[in-house]
Order: C-alpha cells, then sequence, then structure tokens
C-alpha cells in the first residue's frame, strides 16, 4: 500500500516491457453523509476515490517496423588520385 493525498486529483502510471504504458486519473469526491452513520475523526468525512480500484489493462506493444532495405551507410564520393610526379 502507498499513502496519497486524497484531497486532490492525481494519476497512476503502469509500465511494462512489451506492452503500451497507461495512465488512469483518480478522482477524490465527498461521500454524502447518512444520519446513521456515526462520526469519525470529529465529523470530517473522509474522501472516496474514483476509481477504487485502480485498474490497467495492458496493451501488448506493436513490433517494431522492420529495418528498410538499401537505407544503409551512404556511399562516399570516389575520388581520383593524381599521378604522382
Amino acid at each position: 500500500m502507498m499513502p496519497v493525498a486524497a484531497d486532490r486529483e492525481f494519476t497512476v502510471s503502469y509500465a511494462l516491457n512489451g506492452y503500451l504504458p497507461q495512465v488512469v486519473t483518480v478522482t477524490p469526491r465527498m461521500p454524502e453523509r447518512t444520519r446513521l452513520e456515526p462520526e469519525v475523526g470529529g465529523g470530517a468525512a473522509l474522501p472516496d476515490l474514483s476509481p477504487n480500484p485502480v485498474f490497467a489493462q495492458l496493451e501488448p506493444a506493436p513490433p517494431p517496423a522492420p529495418p528498410r532495405k538499401g537505407q544503409g551507410r551512404p556511399k562516399q564520393k570516389q575520388t581520383a588520385k593524381q599521378p604522382a610526379q
């Protein structure tokens, strides 16, 4: 478990080699209290987080593009040698 500030929006990032990364935004919202609920912490209501639990379905990354043929190193210009005198 990781503590986070629940009074503002935050993001959860998922990354795994071979898969596309994903980011999920988590938003706090204040719950509506009913008369039957006891007061917690002097009457301060704790926010609910949405979504809770945070979930992401990672998609496989596309395969890398195949190398282009004929796009090797650029050819160097041939210079004519001057005959020695």
